[in-house]
């Protein structure tokens, strides 16, 4: 069981809102864009930790990677589990339709977020996904909905896709941003694609048009 943040709701909360951190943060680094990002309480919103603790440095992370960059498999497999079980268990527990889940997640955490909502599953899909200075990880063994036979791009129920990144992050550059946006287009997946003159961050613009993006979505939903 993963250990959770639970920001909750000052409004209805009909709908869950999990917001997953990067590498070597924490289950509070993203609280605060909760409120931000819907303060008009429409989500109930919970803020997961990786179960991979980073020593001595404290933090978290939601996969194991080697020197060359390259995923170790029962990792991530292992994290994905973790947040179809937290992504189940609270939104039974709030009465919230499975399927009016929205996943957002930065660096790291914006991999977890993709892999989570666009992998093949028989599980209700969230109705929406973002990537915030992410990427999208397609090693062979993990498969999504698109490798499908009966794949034939975005079908009623598939999540709406939002992806930002700046031009100046030297932790995950811009070209694994515009791999990523590239790579969903491929298969049929559109996302709303911004990008920025900023690092590896979360700067006021890009939360506004996050703020857009995701109120176009509750009102949409």
């Amino acid at each position: 069981m993963l250990r959770t943040n639970v920001v909750g709701s000052t409004g209805s909360g009909d709908h869950l809102l999990v917001l997953i951190h990067g590498y070597g943060a924490d289950e509070y680094d993203l609280a605060a864009l909760g409120p931000v990002l819907d303060p008009a309480g429409r989500c109930f919103t919970v803020c997961p930790r990786g179960p991979i603790d980073i020593e001595p440095y404290g933090g978290a992370a939601w996969y194991d990677r080697d020197e060359q960059g390259v995923i170790e498999p029962a990792s991530l497999q292992r994290s994905l589990l973790a947040l179809d079980q937290l992504v189940e268990t609270a939104t039974r527990e709030r009465n919230i339709d499975r399927a009016k889940t929205v996943i957002i997640g930065f660096s790291q955490g914006g991999a977890m977020a993709l892999a989570l909502s666009l992998r093949d599953t028989t599980t209700p899909r969230p109705v929406a996904v973002a990537c915030l200075s992410g990427m999208l990880q397609t090693p062979d063994w993990l498969a999504y909905a698109w490798d499908r036979e009966d794949w034939a791009g975005p079908t009623e129920g598939f999540p709406a896709v939002y992806v930002q990144h700046g031009i100046h992050d030297p932790m995950v550059t811009i070209d694994r941003g515009r791999r990523t946006r590239d790579v969903l287009a491929s298969h049929g997946v559109v996302a709303q694609y911004h990008e920025y003159p900023m690092q590896h961050e979360i700067r006021p613009e890009s939360i506004l048009d996050l703020r857009a993006w995701l109120d176009a979505v509750l009102t949409a939903a």
